[in-house]
């Protein structure tokens, strides 16, 4: 069994805060990209069908290209237009693009599974649009989001390891430089795993949580 020496600790600490970062910063970008893009998508006004068509065509275009794809394109594209900013906001801006898709399908197929008898008898009440997707449409369709939206965002934490590529140091690529090191392969890779363990088994636990807190409402 190793020891790891103080400069090893810190770079996997480092790695881990950074691993975090990019699943929490492109977690919520992608979050807030669902919420509009399921917004345009269901929105029945006229005026908005080529806001709805480019939402479709969005959703239906990024769930098909591999994450690596998408950050070679981010990456370049940011280089190309001049921007100064750094690897890990263009592969926490990568993971959102990303993320805003997959969620989108899954917010949106939750909404689908409103009774439409629910949303007409929402509206035979005369309840303005907050009130029905506060009290009719946003509960009913929690259920049917919630746990497939955190499996998802658990299962994304992994992919964060290909920010790797474009220079960003996490848990996967610190585990490469200690093992180029010296340090023997097996011993750091099992830290690593324990490490992503531990980022992802609280959301676990936060889904079944919020599964049970859904089923009881």
């Amino acid at each position: 069994m190793i020891a790891f020496s103080h400069y090893d600790i810190a770079l996997l600490f480092q790695a881990m805060v950074r691993t975090v970062e990019l699943s929490l910063g492109g977690g919520v970008l992608g979050i807030a990209g669902a919420i509009i893009l399921t917004a345009l998508r269901l929105s029945d006004m006229r005026g908005m069908l080529p806001l709805r068509i480019l939402a479709v065509v969005y959703v239906q275009t990024i769930r098909r290209i591999p994450f690596i794809v998408t950050l070679y394109i981010v990456f370049f594209c940011a280089g190309m237009m001049g921007l100064d900013v750094s690897a890990t906001v263009v592969a926490i801006g990568s993971i959102g693009l990303i993320a805003a898709a997959y969620l989108c399908e899954i917010l949106h197929g939750g909404v689908k599974t409103v009774p439409v008898e629910q949303v007409e008898a929402a509206l035979v009440l005369n309840l303005p649009l907050w009130a029905r997707w506060r009290y009719v449409i946003g509960p009913q369709a929690m259920s049917a989001v919630v746990p497939p939206a955190i499996g998802y965002l658990v299962l994304f934490i992994k992919d964060t390891a290909l920010a790797s590529q474009i220079g960003v140091v996490e848990l996967s690529q610190a585990g490469v430089i200690l093992s180029n090191r010296g340090l023997p392969s097996a011993q750091v890779f099992c830290m690593v795993l324990l490490l992503y363990f531990a980022i992802s088994y609280p959301l676990t636990c936060l889904s079944r949580l919020l599964e049970k807190r859904i089923a009881v409402h």
